[in-house]
């Protein structure tokens, strides 16, 4: 579904099985955001369809690196996709990380990146975003903001009425709570999550973000 011009998001709604939800950019190289599940990626494929876009997207940007958000990277990359992931989470990925995709019963995919998430501008045709880097669910977990939309693609960092899980290796507390405070000094009217509804307008953003710092920062 459409949120603004040149931003789209596809929820992951059934709640007996785990999968994200994936966001495109368009008007640049269409460009998606966390793909999910490999098994599980025809329902973005349908979600594409229906807003018209029946080309394999020419990038695709990993918030992070659990199984999740990235499986379907693999497939999207022999189809031709380039993609791209911070350079802490990619060593991340080929290190510690392999450890907990085996305790989960799966394995990281084969994949080369074409373009490193550096924190900075992220320049997609005739959008510019800012690539933040915000540690703490995992190393290298980046959230992408776009200030003409005041919005932020949040994957794992910040749900509606909720935080990313950090018991899992390489996630910190104490991280977490930094790079949560980082992004909620933005000027923020929608918060796209990798899990669960969205959050949006500006009032509810700063109510969430004041409900994750008084319930959930003293667990952290």
């Amino acid at each position: 579904m459409q949120l603004a011009q040149g931003l789209y998001f596809y929820p992951w709604t059934q709640t007996t099985v785990n999968n994200c939800n994936s966001v495109l950019i368009s008007g640049g190289p269409l460009t998606l955001v966390d793909p999910g599940h490999s098994q599980l990626y025809g329902h973005v494929e349908n979600g594409l369809a229906g807003d018209g876009f029946r080309d394999i997207p020419e990038l695709v940007v990993m918030t992070h690196c659990h199984p999740d958000h990235l499986e379907a990277a693999a497939q999207l990359q022999r189809a031709g996709a380039k993609l791209a992931m911070h350079p802490e989470e990619i060593a991340y990925m080929n290190g510690e990380g392999r450890a907990l995709a085996s305790a989960l019963g799966m394995n990281f995919p084969d994949l080369t990146f074409d373009v490193l998430l550096e924190e900075g501008e992220l320049t997609l045709g005739e959008h510019t975003l800012q690539v933040i880097h915000t540690p703490g669910h995992s190393p290298g977990h980046v959230c992408l903001y776009w200030p003409e939309h005041k919005a932020l693609i949040a994957g794992d960092l910040v749900f509606a009425q909720g935080v990313g899980r950090v018991d899992f290796p390489g996630g910190s507390g104490e991280l977490l709570k930094e790079s949560i405070k980082k992004v909620a000094a933005l000027d923020l009217e929608l918060v796209l999550p990798g899990h669960g509804p969205i959050v949006k307008g500006q009032e509810q953003v700063a109510k969430n973000f004041a409900l994750i710092e008084q319930f959930y920062f003293p667990m952290l």
